[in-house]
């Protein structure tokens, strides 16, 4: 019951006060302009739909300054590659998670080296929730994990982000995404279905 209350607010206030000073897609295109113009599969099955909680520089909770995306899912929610590469790190082993800073280290979570050098980053993996090993070669739309509420997290979801080098949160690379509607930049409070 607390978690659902905790959820109600956390959206109520990101409807009301956070959002709204998000970096806008307009900006994204005029100062990242095609220097990364990979298209990404969203991080889901293909015909799946889901929530974008955060986007870009949210102020709600945890993406200030920050080019990351939370995207709301049950537990156990597959998850798929956004982009081909080399698994390079897995962490599965963890079943604790919360609001509180002693949750950060207890992030379960999966990074994938692409061609391009950069780094597919999937945080919040349910306990034993990898389904893909360190040395292994994904291919884009594959099923890698599953979701969950490990680590610094208030509620079951997938944090995804992409990174121009093997440090999660650090050199963050915005990126555009295959939608019904083109590539584009992922707007918050909108739901996307994997096409």
């Amino acid at each position: 019951m607390k978690s659902v209350v905790l959820l109600i607010l956390l959206l109520w206030h990101q409807l009301m006060f956070c959002q709204t000073n998000s970096v806008p897609t307009k900006d994204l295109k005029e100062t990242v302009g095609d220097e990364y113009s990979f298209a990404y599969s969203l991080p889901y099955e293909k015909g799946k739909s889901f929530l974008l909680i955060q986007a870009y520089q949210s102020k709600l909770f945890s993406h200030k300054g920050e080019f990351a995306l939370d995207f709301k899912m049950k537990r156990g929610t597959k998850i798929c590659a956004a982009r081909s590469g080399v698994v390079v790190e897995v962490k599965e082993d963890s079943k604790k998670g919360g609001i509180a800073l002693k949750y950060l280290a207890e992030g379960n979570h999966m990074i994938i080296k692409h061609d391009d050098g950069s780094y597919g980053n999937y945080w919040h993996l349910k306990y034993n929730g990898a389904l893909v090993s360190v040395g292994d070669t994904i291919r884009q739309g594959q099923i890698i994990g599953q979701a969950g509420k490990t680590g610094y997290a208030a509620f079951s979801h997938l944090h995804f982000e992409v990174t121009g080098e093997y440090s999660p949160g650090q050199n963050q690379i915005p990126t555009q995404f295959i939608t019904k509607k083109g590539k584009r930049y992922l707007k918050p409070l909108h739901r996307y279905t994997c096409i």
